[in-house]
């Protein structure tokens, strides 16, 4: 038996009749080839998800009668991700990998060396989308707005200073297990830092590992991409102290 596609829906899912839009209709109907009675699921983070079954396909939208509720949205560890833009493609892969690795917060931060300073949130957030209908998880992580990392760290005890901060250093020696097994962690809210295809600057590099609530760890004896880098350390993070450790 298939399992029922899923489909996000940026609208408030209640009980009764609901209508789908014209870009989720053209792709149930043109790219699926469902028919109407097939049933799908949707879901949001705020609804959670809900089985529904397609009433009819009309000219701009779709119509879904709501069947049953389904599970409520999916709890996140309290872990964000501070990381610089990088090319579209790469950060294409990072935006849905973040998202399968249950990020809660997403911090786009233009360091010293960041090359790429665009940053569509439009797109990202659709990436994150795709993973979570995907992945069979029903929340989409927070994307804030893009921000200097030197205001970061000018403001850092504003902004970082109720968090455990990780700092993903490529000159590190400290072994991320060892670090990250002594940790008292109950309770704690996490960021994890890694930096652009260029690494960090001595001068942001000095500035985080003053903090008293930095850990500054390695990643291995190789120079990972931003992306690489992201999946490597949140499978660290979720294997030791986040939600694969339960």
């Amino acid at each position: 038996m298939r399992k029922n596609i899923r489909i996000y829906v940026d609208q408030k899912i209640e009980e009764g009749i609901l209508l789908l839009n014209k870009k989720t209709s053209h792709y149930l109907k043109n790219v699926m080839r469902l028919s109407e009675r097939d049933n799908i699921n949707i879901f949001n983070e705020i609804d959670g998800e809900w089985l529904v079954a397609i009433s009819s396909f009309k000219k701009s939208e779709t119509e879904v009668l709501i069947k049953k509720f389904i599970k409520p949205s999916c709890d996140f560890f309290d872990v964000s991700l501070l990381f610089a833009p990088i090319k579209q493609a790469r950060l294409d892969y990072l935006a849905q990998k973040t998202c399968e690795m249950g990020v809660k917060t997403l911090w786009p931060i233009y360091t010293e060396y960041t090359q790429s300073k665009k940053f569509n949130s439009k797109r990202f957030k659709a990436n994150l989308i795709e993973a979570a209908e995907q992945c069979d998880f029903n929340n989409i992580p927070e994307i804030r707005e893009p921000e200097n990392f030197k205001n970061i760290l000018t403001n850092w005890d504003n902004l970082l200073g109720d968090n455990q901060v990780i700092f993903c250093d490529e000159k590190s020696t400290l072994n991320a297990f060892d670090l990250l097994q002594n940790q008292k962690y109950e309770g704690k809210k996490w960021s994890i830092i890694i930096g652009p295809e260029g690494g960090f600057s001595e001068n942001e590099r000095n500035v985080i590992n003053k903090k008293n609530n930095s850990l500054n760890i390695s990643l291995g004896p190789r120079i990972l991409r931003s992306d690489t880098a992201a999946v490597a350390v949140l499978s660290i993070f979720q294997l030791i102290i986040g939600d694969w450790n339960n």
